[in-house]
């Protein structure tokens, strides 16, 4: 049986229905934006080591039958556009009160716990009284971290980027640094200092989430939630776990 468009030949009425079928299809489907930030821990450009979120969230998009269109930006700038753009995504976003309005919580990824870090051979930070004798404390700027950083009213924090926060404790810069100690593992050892870090007390856990645009129709949080609960039980999310940050 062959269906005829305006006359035409079989053939040519096959290849025109296909293209339209073809032009209806890429239409329905728009196009998901990931704004993240070009660091080494989680979210890098780099084609050797693209970050341990890069790679679960990538692995998931693969379930979902998603081809983003990735962007790297400075943090600050990758939060507003995700808030502005429709069906634009973010990672790794800590769950806040100031950031619940703001923004579709699609699926949380995992907790990291946050201390006091410095050099072994120097005084382990457990207590807020432990930090309050140091001199200069470091953490990540526009992060959660260095919000709570900021209230815990210590004599002199600075907030830097995250491709240079490891640098400052190292040179001694900095007496210590405030953030999340995965994180910490992976990028020492990564630089490959000499000195062995120390890690205080948890003083804080953050939820790393995958958050997206509120106008975003083409994202449903439960496809992606089974999309999450696929690539462990398939053992991906484990594995990555070990590479970056070891047992």
């Amino acid at each position: 049986m062959h269906f005829l468009v305006n006359g035409s030949s079989p053939i040519k009425s096959i290849v025109l229905v296909g293209l339209l079928i073809g032009a209806g299809w890429v239409q329905a489907q728009e196009e998901i934006t990931f704004y993240l930030e070009d660091e080494p821990i989680y979210t890098s450009s780099s084609k050797t080591s693209p970050g341990i979120l890069m790679e679960l969230v990538l692995e998931m998009s693969k379930h979902l039958d998603i081809s983003p269109d990735i962007q790297f930006l400075p943090w600050k700038r990758a939060q507003i556009n995700t808030i502005k753009t429709s069906n634009s995504i973010i990672f790794p976003l800590t769950r806040t009160k100031s950031r619940e309005d703001n923004y579709n919580w699609v699926c949380k990824l995992f907790d990291v716990p946050v201390m006091f870090i410095n050099k072994r051979g120097q005084k382990i930070i457990n207590t807020l009284e432990d930090a309050k004798q140091l001199q200069k404390v470091a953490s990540v700027i526009g992060s959660a971290q260095g919000e709570k950083l900021k209230s815990y009213q210590l004599k002199d924090t600075i907030q830097v980027k995250g491709s240079v926060l490891y640098n400052l404790l190292n040179s001694g810069r900095v007496d210590a640094i405030y953030t999340a100690q995965p994180e910490a593992v992976y990028a020492w050892s990564q630089q490959e200092y000499e000195d062995k870090l120390q890690f205080g007390a948890t003083l804080q856990v953050l939820p790393l989430w995958i958050a997206s645009s509120k106008q975003s129709n083409q994202i449903d949080n439960k496809k992606w939630q089974q999309a999450l609960d696929k690539i462990k039980k398939s053992g991906f999310f484990d594995k990555k776990l070990k590479e970056y940050f070891g047992e």
